[in-house]
């Protein structure tokens, strides 16, 4: 249990990708940290789902204002694209995101969750990879496009999408163990 003793928020909103918030939930579980799930409503949101069909529920059990003061190591950002449209015009999303980096926090986001670091105004000078068609939106935010499956740049960690949950998360783990060994 790696993470024992670590936090989580996993910020989310109805059309989220449903493989970028549940494997990343299971795999901090797994590892002993312990998962927030929060977004702009308390409450039962949908994934974006596919082929028709329904996306999976997933329950939000806390606002974005309450993670506020929780001790945060990780605040993960699923993408989607509805989801992430939602929460980067959400104040309070972009509030918290903007915190986190400046303390230090590690923010992993993937896929189009990277307009939440874009809004936010934290992708300046830093590396940041995404989906091609975001390429542009990172370049004129300041950031530094990186074609690569997955990119750490310091406390901020963001992936193509979830295909490359894999490689994210070999940068995120020793990331999470870092900054554990620091805070003992």
């Amino acid at each position: 249990m790696r993470f024992e003793g670590c936090r989580v928020a996993i910020i989310i909103a109805d059309g989220y990708h449903e493989h970028e918030l549940w494997f990343p939930y299971y795999r901090f579980k797994e590892e002993g940290a312990e998962v927030i799930v929060a977004g702009p409503k308390v409450g039962t949101v949908y994934g974006e789902g596919r082929h028709g069909k329904d996306g999976l529920p997933a329950e939000v059990t806390h606002a974005v204002e309450e993670v506020e003061g929780m001790g945060l190591d990780v605040l993960y950002l699923p993408g989607g694209v509805f989801s992430p449209l939602t929460l980067r015009a959400h104040e309070p999303t972009l509030q918290l995101v903007r915190r986190c980096v400046e303390e230090g926090v590690i923010v992993a986001s993937i896929c189009h969750a990277q307009w939440i670091l874009i809004s936010a105004g934290v992708v300046k000078g830093r590396r940041i990879t995404c989906p091609p068609d975001m390429a542009d939106d990172v370049r004129n935010a300041g950031g530094i496009y990186v074609e690569e499956k997955a990119v750490r740049d310091g406390n901020l960690i963001t992936a193509v999408y979830f295909g490359y949950l894999p490689e994210q998360f070999r940068l995120l783990i020793p990331a999470i163990l870092e900054r554990k060994m620091q805070n003992m």
